[in-house]
């Protein structure tokens, strides 16, 4: 199955293929999306016929809000553009944390949920349970575990709409697990980042343009080098035009990643106050050199305007969008973070990283709210090899930097996975 070519708009076409019950929240959330338009495809039994067929095939990108339906239609096709809304981290830790504050812990009985999902919650509410998890194969096989279960004394907890409603027909107590609207606002914005009209988004020209008011000839290698490094963290260039004026170019989607959004943009607090000097900055949007250069300029103005220490971007469509907050910093790459802990130190250099690289390390992981992962987790939010994550594990536990909390078991054949908790992250996070 393949989908349509989809014609390039301002907004991104989605299909949202979704139980009814998860409606109302994920309208209320799409609310906060201008830039992604929905259509639902509501299903309650999952069946391939041709009105789902005709629906895939319309859409760029389809949302599952449905871990089960998600499997399915994986099966059916594993090229479907698919993505899911799937986290449901906090529901489970609210839940098990009601159970512990009011002593009604009992055995659970799961589905669709990873084992290292459930320790993570369970290591951070330093809580003891016995569980057992369903296999996921039908709605009729989960059903008839999750029954068998309760009959032992066991609670049902599911993800999935289909198994919750015959639970519920049957009179059994259960708990359907659900995203939050924080859980599905983070979704969203990846659906976003993910979609066709976005990736032809990314590519486009960002110019910037930063002004100063006043620079001594004292602070203007000071300056340089922070202007280099910001156009580093942009993996842009930057130009000098006058003694008190620089450009930089990169990309949309760098720009849009390092400043979350457009969200915060700390550079122009840096200088008010290492420097002691005001600025502003003009930002360009556009498909073509010359309408980022033009929109830059038009961003100045308006900055020049409303400033001092202010940030203005002009879009490809001519909007503007400002100020920017510049006095928060949250980017990940320049994490702040002191490390006085000899002990610490000197168990990282063993594990071959340097202060700096914890930094940046720590940034990544606890940008996730994380601390519990599988090799191929890790890999992923580092963005290296499964093999690079291995290693890098392997010396980790070395250094008694990481402990081995568990094993995820495979309903396939083969290895079960490790689950690691970064203990050294978590204890400086804390600290």
């Amino acid at each position: 199955m393949t989908n349509q070519n989809i014609p390039y708009t301002s907004q991104s076409v989605i299909g949202i293929i979704s139980p009814n019950m998860m409606l109302p929240l994920i309208k209320e959330t799409l609310h906060g999306f201008p830039n992604l338009q929905a259509n639902y495809f509501i299903i309650h039994a999952f069946e391939i016929n041709e009105e789902l067929t005709t629906f895939i095939a319309q859409h760029e990108m389809l949302v599952i809000a449905d871990s089960y339906i998600y499997q399915q239609l994986k099966k059916y096709d594993s090229s479907l553009p698919l993505y899911q809304l799937n986290s449901r981290a906090i529901h489970l830790y609210q839940l098990l944390l009601t159970h512990q504050l009011t002593n009604t812990i009992q055995p659970y009985s799961f589905d669709f949920l990873q084992q290292s999902d459930i320790l993570a919650i369970t290591h951070q509410l330093q809580l003891e349970i016995d569980y057992v998890s369903a296999p996921a194969d039908s709605i009729e096989q989960m059903v008839e575990h999750h029954i068998e279960h309760t009959q032992k004394g066991y609670l049902a907890i599911t993800t999935v709409a289909a198994v919750y409603e015959q639970l519920k027909a049957q009179n059994i107590k259960c708990d359907y697990l659900r995203p939050t609207k924080q859980e599905m606002i983070v979704g969203f914005e990846r659906v976003l980042l993910a979609s066709k009209s976005r990736q032809n988004k990314e590519t486009q020209i960002v110019y910037g343009i930063i002004e100063f008011d006043s620079l001594p000839a004292i602070d203007q290698t000071k300056a340089e080098q922070v202007l280099q490094q910001f156009a580093q963290q942009m993996d842009g260039h930057l130009i000098q035009l006058s003694p008190l004026q620089y450009s930089f170019i990169t990309t949309r989607g760098q720009f849009e990643r390092e400043t979350l959004g457009y969200k915060h943009l700390p550079l122009l607090s840096l200088f008010k106050e290492e420097l002691h000097t005001n600025c502003i900055v003009g930002i360009g949007f556009g498909l073509r050199a010359f309408d980022s250069g033009r929109h830059a300029k038009q961003a100045l103005y308006q900055a020049k305007e409303n400033g001092p220490n202010v940030c203005y971007i002009v879009r490809e469509d001519n909007r503007v969008i400002g100020p920017i907050d510049t006095t928060v910093f949250i980017n990940y790459e320049q994490y702040p973070l002191a490390i006085t802990d000899l002990h610490l130190l000197e168990r990282a250099e063993k594990a071959g990283m340097s202060a700096s690289y914890i930094s940046k390390l720590m940034g990544r992981i606890t940008k996730h709210q994380k601390y519990i992962y599988t090799a191929e987790e890790l890999a992923q939010t580092l963005n290296i090899t499964l093999r690079s994550a291995n290693r890098i594990l392997l010396k980790w536990l070395d250094a008694g930097l990481v402990d081995i909390i568990g094993e995820e078991k495979l309903a396939h054949r083969g290895r079960p996975k490790r689950i690691y908790h970064m203990q050294f992250l978590e204890e400086l996070k804390h600290s």
